[in-house]
């Protein structure tokens, strides 16, 4: 917290408060006391506490009816209840009432430290976190980038340290993280908000045409060369440049883009003018580029160069603190983009979410609440709404390899009804109707996978890129389903 933690504390001891001001100013926080209840009101408006200790019995107002009675006034001030002896059902009555804590006269000091420092360190992430929404709001970019996980504060916090700098940052994390949000937040939070954003999927384009789509080329540079191209990087200008899958750059490209980095310049294909870089370079990949150094797949000078500030996302697993939030904005999203009539979600429901392993991170989060928000026959999403992605793990395929089946035996299983086509007649497509059935699942689970990155897909199914691309054509797969990142 960028000021000092304020608490008010309601005591009727009238000879502890000076104690209690001592001790608050020792451990670094700011304290004020009431004598009462109806004091401490008076206080919370005056004083603005972000903590308040209020003891169970007082004259005029008692605990238990302040607390009452700031819940009514709708102020979210968190509140621990002091109790004596004999005072215990008390103090359960106001846990319930919305007390987040109780401690048991006399106080040990050195537990309620504790606590205070606990409470301090969830303002300050909250405070952080609106800080940032707001921020991102009034630049029109809000998305699921927050959490009061201790990784995720630590990217919040190197985001907003980042936004004013013009050093190159490199993202790593698995896809589904989030990585060109936080690309896309960096420069929208920066002084170079106004000027381009431009993503560049590094996987995702031809070896051959990956020169002239990053530095543009000149009319008749090569064959096709029919004009002059600007590429990304003049396209960037003064914004930034987003060089999404890093990992997968040719290793032929790679001494160019160092020098660019290195010089602040670079040539269209085919041209002797120099041009500037003005734009920033934000990288990012679900790659271990330490691996592909040792490797020589990549450079180990251009890593070096691109790793100036580095950005680690963390996985969903290693965040579950974060599932409930993020939950809750994902209903709220179906419900206002794409009006789903459930917007609430059930303890049962949220369990079953906090529990899931989530190997596709964020985005496979997203993707199942909005999917239990839209198909939810009721206003609450219940446990059996929320479809959990397992790969490998459906329909007839799921049982047959439980009991222990051979993929073979899967198949004849699947097949067996074809051959009896209507009217007795002899199938004669079986072959055609059994690739049809089993290449697409194929081709869509290799592209999750990979994270989108066609590349890395046609390397796991042992295929030719261009082949790739020729199947997704004739399956008419949706590429947008499987974005990067």
């Amino acid at each position: 917290m960028t000021n000092e933690l304020r608490v008010l504390i309601a005591e009727d001891d009238v000879n502890t408060h000076d104690d209690w001001r001592e001790t608050l100013a020792a451990w670094g926080f700011r304290g004020e006391i009431a004598e009462d209840g109806v004091r401490a009101l008076e206080l919370i408006s005056s004083f603005n506490p972000h903590i308040l200790l209020s003891d169970l019995k007082m004259p005029r107002k008692g605990g238990l009816e302040l607390l009452h009675d700031i819940r009514e006034m709708g102020i979210n001030l968190p509140t621990i209840m002091i109790s004596g002896q004999g005072e215990i059902p008390d103090a359960v009555a106001a846990l319930k009432q919305g007390a987040i804590d109780y401690l048991r006269k006399p106080v040990d000091p050195a537990h309620l430290q504790r606590v205070l420092k606990t409470i301090g360190d969830n303002i300050s992430m909250r405070e952080e976190n609106s800080a940032l929404r707001r921020r991102l709001a009034e630049v029109g970019e809000l998305g699921p980038l927050f959490g009061r996980s201790l990784p995720m504060r630590k990217v919040i916090t190197a985001i907003e340290r980042l936004a004013q700098s013009s050093a190159s940052v490199v993202i790593t994390g698995e896809s589904g993280t989030g990585k060109e949000l936080v690309a896309r937040t960096i420069h929208e939070l920066s002084p170079r908000r106004d000027a381009a954003y431009v993503p560049v999927n590094c996987a995702a384009i031809p070896e051959t045409l990956m020169e002239s789509e990053l530095f543009g080329h000149e009319r008749g540079s090569f064959t096709g060369a029919s004009e002059r191209r600007a590429g990304k990087f003049e396209m960037a200008d003064t914004g930034t440049i987003f060089l999404d899958e890093i990992g997968d750059l040719p290793v032929e490209l790679q001494p160019k883009l160092l020098r660019v980095l290195q010089e602040r310049e670079f040539n269209r294909v085919g041209s002797v003018e120099t041009l500037k870089l003005k734009a920033r370079v934000i990288a990012a990949t679900n790659q271990n580029l330490e691996t592909l150094v040792a490797a020589r797949k990549f450079r180990e000078d251009l890593y070096f160069r691109l790793r100036v500030i580095p950005i680690q996302m963390p996985a969903l697993r290693e965040r579950r603190d974060d599932i409930a939030e993020l939950t809750d904005y994902f209903v709220s999203k179906a419900v206002q983009e794409m009006g789903a009539h459930a917007s609430t979600i059930s303890p049962e429901a949220r369990m079953k979410l906090e529990t899931s392993e989530w190997p596709g991170n964020v985005r496979e989060l997203e993707n199942a609440v909005m999917r239990a928000a839209l198909l939810a026959p009721g206003t609450t999403i219940r446990g059996d709404d929320i479809e959990l992605s397992r790969p490998g793990a459906a329909g007839i395929g799921a049982a047959a390899a439980a009991d222990g089946a051979s993929l073979g035996d899967i198949i004849s299983a699947r097949i067996a009804g074809w051959f009896d086509s209507p009217g007795g007649e002899e199938p004669r497509d079986l072959y055609h109707r059994l690739v049809a059935e089993i290449e697409r699942p194929l081709v869509e689970l290799a592209l999750k996978r990979a994270g989108g990155n066609q590349v890395r897909a046609a390397r796991m199914l042992g295929l030719n890129r261009n082949t790739l691309r020729k199947k997704i054509t004739d399956h008419k797969i949706v590429l947008t389903k499987f974005p990067a990142g």
